[in-house]
């Protein structure tokens, strides 16, 4: 197999979503499952959130060495009302099911208004703004949110030196009209564990603030923090309250359940996650067109403040996505080397030749 060298040439998203599409089919993963998780990983990627791109095929091949990740399964509906949805995903790969999810929840705003829907057993869903930008695109409003389940065990509640919650993220899409949709996406943690957990020098120092070690003390490096410590909220109690709030929904309400004790956390499914979201259909509010032009005017008067010095200028959350796609769609992206090594020893282990990809003669 070709060696591939990050710092002697980047690959394209088409190669990257071909070598990730090969990979999870080699496992067994039906044709159109195996495309949609690879094109997430690559989109976010793409995105600029390399944390949820693919480098998270290494640890999507743990779950399923570990027997809880089911390559075929798909979701299905277990509750359903005129405006809600409960969705069991089967201990499949997150993606897929989080999409048909939304899909079923922006269907059944279309005639309510508003709808919300759980997705519970599924494996890790992604970069949760990748279904903001899907709901935008439709153009309805969404709310997504995301737990561990169970599992949580990476977040420090306000005040606390035990690490009891996930990294909760909380997403939201807006649409516009001739501006690019308001995209928020963030974890309720100070800095999202993939930055850590993935990070290529585990030696790395990390500012104060981000982490605490396994005494309670600042984590100065990412070791430190990997040594037993636990992530902080970010904001202090108020991303803290906002992080319970997105406990309470993916988990709660769902009836995934919520963050168990480290001591009590279940092996099957962890590094899964458990959803819930909420999704507006504007057009039962006002009308769609206005919406949208109210919108672009409301940026547009954003983009006109006057920027402090030394900065580029007000940008709508977004937007940074937004500029990154641009510059990865032509330009390509990478890993290290050691995550390289680690996907080529997978690909190895179940016949996925990659050679005509990094050759580019596939």
């Amino acid at each position: 197999m070709n060696r591939y060298n990050k710092n002697m040439n980047k690959l394209s998203s088409q190669q990257w979503h071909e070598i990730g599409r090969r990979i999870f089919a080699s496992w067994g993963t039906p044709a159109d499952i195996a495309d949609a998780v690879a094109l997430s990983l690559v989109d976010s990627d793409l995105a600029g959130i390399s944390s949820h791109g693919v480098l998270r095929i290494p640890s999507y091949y743990g779950f399923w060495q570990k027997g809880w990740l089911k390559l075929a399964s798909r979701a299905e509906v277990i509750k359903e009302s005129p405006a809600t949805l409960n969705i069991d995903g089967n201990w499949g790969f997150g993606q897929p099911a989080m999409h048909q999810a939304l899909d079923w929840a922006i269907a059944k705003s279309r005639t309510q208004g508003i709808a919300g829907v759980g997705l519970v057993h599924c494996g890790h869903v992604g970069r949760l703004g990748e279904y903001a930008e899907k709901a935008a695109e439709a153009g309805v409003i969404a709310l997504v949110t995301a737990s561990g389940g169970p599992g949580g065990g990476l977040v420090v509640p306000y005040g606390g030196a035990q690490k009891v919650l996930c990294t909760n993220p909380i997403a939201a899409g807006v649409p516009a009209g001739d501006s690019p949709p308001f995209i928020m996406d963030f974890a309720t943690s100070q800095v999202a564990a993939g930055k850590l957990a993935w990070a290529p020098d585990p030696s790395q120092e990390i500012p104060e603030g981000w982490a605490l070690d396994a005494a309670g003390l600042p984590a100065t490096t990412i070791q430190g923090f990997l040594d037993g410590g636990g992530l902080l909220p970010f904001g202090g109690h108020k991303g803290y309250a906002i992080a319970l709030l997105v406990e309470l929904l993916s988990g709660g309400v769902t009836g995934a359940g919520l963050s168990e004790r480290p001591d009590n956390i279940p092996e099957h499914g962890l590094g899964g996650n458990a959803c819930f979201a909420i999704v507006i259909d504007i057009a039962h509010f006002v009308e769609l067109a206005g919406f949208r032009e109210s919108v672009d005017a409301f940026f547009g008067r954003l983009k006109r403040v006057r920027p402090v010095p030394g900065s580029q200028g007000v940008m709508i959350p977004g937007e940074p996505e937004v500029q990154q796609r641009a510059i990865r769609s032509r330009e390509g992206f990478g890993v290290d080397a050691a995550t390289w090594e680690k996907i080529a020893a997978i690909a190895r282990a179940h016949g996925a030749t990659l050679d005509d990809i990094l050759s580019g003669t596939m």
